[in-house]
């Protein structure tokens, strides 16, 4: 239970960097049990993840900024239920291919790698 709280600690910093504030907490789930896919998840891991710590998700909104100096896209996204964050504006790193395809106004799809309550861009699609 006290990764889930961190975990929840950390969107709600990414919220506030971005001017938004979190949803009410609902109530706790029992906890799963020992072995389950769920409680797989619950311990930090998933199956996707492409690293220790780390969890993939995917996502689409409008691009409203392209720094390719700092290796930044800022997407102006829909709700990314997958990882339980709400639409709002952010910043994310980005890999030098997703880079390459960037540009402001582009609606699209693209792959996250999140880490540590952080996003990274690796790869955007049209949409």
């Amino acid at each position: 239970m006290k990764r889930r709280i961190i975990l929840l600690t950390g969107l709600a910093a990414v919220m506030a960097a971005c001017g938004q504030q979190a949803e009410p907490e609902t109530p706790a789930m029992p906890m799963a049990e020992p072995g389950s896919p769920r409680a797989s998840i619950e311990a930090g891991g998933a199956s996707s993840s492409p690293g220790a710590g780390s969890r993939t998700a995917d996502g689409a909104g409008v691009i409203t900024a392209v720094d390719p100096a700092a290796a930044t896209i800022t997407i102006n996204h829909e709700p990314i239920r997958s990882i339980g964050w709400p639409a709002m504006t952010m910043k994310f790193k980005a890999s030098p291919a997703a880079l390459q395809e960037a540009t402001v106004g582009d609606r699209i799809q693209f792959d996250l790698t999140v880490r540590d309550g952080a996003g990274e861009v690796t790869a955007i699609y049209p949409h």
